[in-house]
Formats: structure tokens, sequence, C-alpha cells
């Protein structure tokens, strides 16, 4: 077992899943929908591809909002 990172966000049709460790993206209609297809989507990115060699997980995450020009 190993724990990976990931951010989840409501797009107001459903959650968008991303993980921090490994370039996977996916979706889900719920948040526990989206977490299931993330798990899935992880596994099978690992299975398929192994880690890769410059693999550095996430230690800590911080969601922010910044202000910036327009």
């Amino acid at each position: 077992m190993r724990t990976v990172h990931a951010v989840f966000q409501n797009d107001g049709e459903g959650f968008i899943a991303r993980c921090l460790d490994v370039p996977v993206t996916t979706q889900g209609k719920t948040l526990e929908a989206a977490k299931k297809n993330l798990r899935e989507a992880v596994e099978l990115y690992l299975e398929t591809w192994g880690e890769p060699d410059d693999l550095r997980p996430a230690t800590e995450t911080y969601l922010t909002s910044l202000e910036i020009a327009s």
C-alpha cells in the first residue's frame, strides 16, 4: 500500500480528481465516485508505467487563492 495526494474540484456537474504525485486526472459524478475512479486510474498507471524515476511525492499541500492582475 502507498499513499498518494490528490485534489478534488467540484465543477458544477461533478468532481474533477487530480493526483499530485503522478500525472493522472479523472472525474466522477460524486466525490466518492471521483475518489474511486482516481484510485483505479492511479493503480492502472502504476501497473502500466511503474513508478516514475523522478517521483517525488508531495509531502505537504496547501490550497489558497491568489489575486492576479488581468
